[in-house]
């Protein structure tokens, strides 16, 4: 994910993803947890949220999706038949993530190709919107 959005939007993403993690482990865990695991199912969560995103981009999108929800799935089950695994946290750290990389990774959008041919994207991702918006009197 670092190398998909940077290090800033991946420390960003990554810190996050923990924070959510570990709110919805203390909200709604037995045995309130924190660690690293939420924080790499928020990261599992971005990367699902650019796959949807960059369909167009990403030459096997639905299958590469497919395989995501199968890691989530996966690792959500280990966590209901093994003791001492938090999946409140899992979860909280999958969500954090997914809204996370919604409001701040990438959204490459195609805008026209350069003078020597090659394709030239920009970001699009909705934090900009929210951040240039003006308000008009």
């Amino acid at each position: 994910m670092e190398k998909i959005s940077g290090p800033k939007r991946y420390l960003a993403l990554y810190f996050a993803s923990a924070i959510a993690s570990s709110a919805m482990s203390y909200g709604f865990s037995t045995a309130p947890a924190v660690g690293a695991s939420g924080a790499v199912f928020g990261l599992v969560g971005s990367l699902a949220v650019f796959v949807m995103r960059h369909r167009g981009l990403v030459g096997r999108g639905k299958e590469d999706l497919q395989q995501i929800a199968h890691v989530i799935v996966l690792n959500m089950a280990i966590g209901f038949f093994f003791k001492g695994i938090d999946n409140w946290g899992h979860f909280g750290g999958l969500l954090g993530g997914v809204a996370t990389s919604w409001l701040l990774g990438p959204a490459w959008k195609y805008e026209s190709p350069s003078a020597d041919g090659r394709r030239i994207f920009s970001d699009k991702a909705p934090i900009f919107y929210l951040i240039n918006t003006k308000k008009k009197s």
